[in-house]
Formats: structure tokens, C-alpha cells, sequence
């Protein structure tokens, strides 16, 4: 399980971030603003600052999701002929999700076009891949229970 490295990972995070914060704040008191110095400690603290979000918001999808999982993973999923009503309802609430994941698709390239961090960048972008991967599948079970 991975939740107690995240949870590691937020703790570290979150006491840098305050190291790091309370040291940006030093090197200036110490007439180093505009310097090259003051440059390299601020991006240091940045990027701190964006890991412990990062790490928070993994741990609390964590949470989340071992309530959904409910009784844990799948062991066999079963693939079943469905009755006419549940294919019309399959159809239906994947035709709802496919504009939802449409939109989530250009948001997020939208997203990764205009950021400049490279962590949030490349998260849109990761983002963006994993949205065509709902899209597909939405797809494949229109095409599939749309008969």
C-alpha cells in the first residue's frame, strides 16, 4: 500500500515548505532580493509548496476511493448479457458522460497550453490522456449497448 509513503511524503513536504518559506523570507531580510540566490531558493520553495498540495491531494483521493471500493477489488468481472432497458440505460448514462469527458478534454489541454510550471504542465497533460481514456471507453459502451 502506498498511503503511508504519501502520507511520509506530505509530512516532509509540508515542514520544507515552511523551511523553505521562513528561509525565502531570511535571505531576503539579509538584502539578498533580486539575486540569484533569492531566484533559486524561491523556485525551491515552489515547487515545495506544490508537492505537499500534491501529496494532500492524493492522500484525501485515497480516502475517497477506499470508500467507494467498498468490499475491495474485483476479483472477476463478469461480462452479461444485458435486458433491453439496462442496455437503453448503459447507453444513456455513457452518452451523459461523453460530453462531460469532451469538455474535461479541452479543458485540460487548454490547461497545459497556457501553464508555465512544468509540474502543472505536465499533470494537464497527463490529465488530458487520461480524460481520451474515459472518452474511449464511454464510447465503446455507446457502440457496444446502442443496438
Amino acid at each position: 500500500m502506498v498511503e503511508p509513503l504519501v502520507k511520509r511524503a506530505y509530512e516532509t513536504e509540508k515542514k520544507a515548505a515552511a523551511s523553505y518559506t521562513d528561509g525565502l523570507a531570511l535571505v531576503r531580510g539579509q538584502g539578498l532580493r533580486y539575486t540569484k540566490v533569492e531566484e533559486l531558493v524561491g523556485r525551491i520553495a515552489v515547487d515545495t509548496i506544490i508537492h505537499k498540495h500534491l501529496m494532500k491531494a492524493i492522500l484525501d483521493a485515497q480516502k475517497e476511493l477506499e470508500k467507494l471500493a467498498g468490499e475491495g477489488p474485483i476479483s472477476e468481472v463478469k461480462d452479461v448479457e444485458l435486458a433491453p432497458e439496462q442496455k437503453a440505460l448503459v447507453k444513456r448514462f455513457a452518452e451523459m458522460h461523453l460530453d462531460i469527458e469532451k469538455d474535461m478534454i479541452e479543458t485540460y489541454q487548454k490547461m497545459a497550453e497556457k501553464m508555465t510550471h512544468p509540474l502543472f504542465k505536465g499533470l494537464a497533460e497527463a490529465l488530458v490522456e487520461n480524460e481520451k481514456e474515459h472518452h474511449r471507453i464511454l464510447a465503446e459502451l455507446i457502440a457496444k449497448y446502442g443496438e
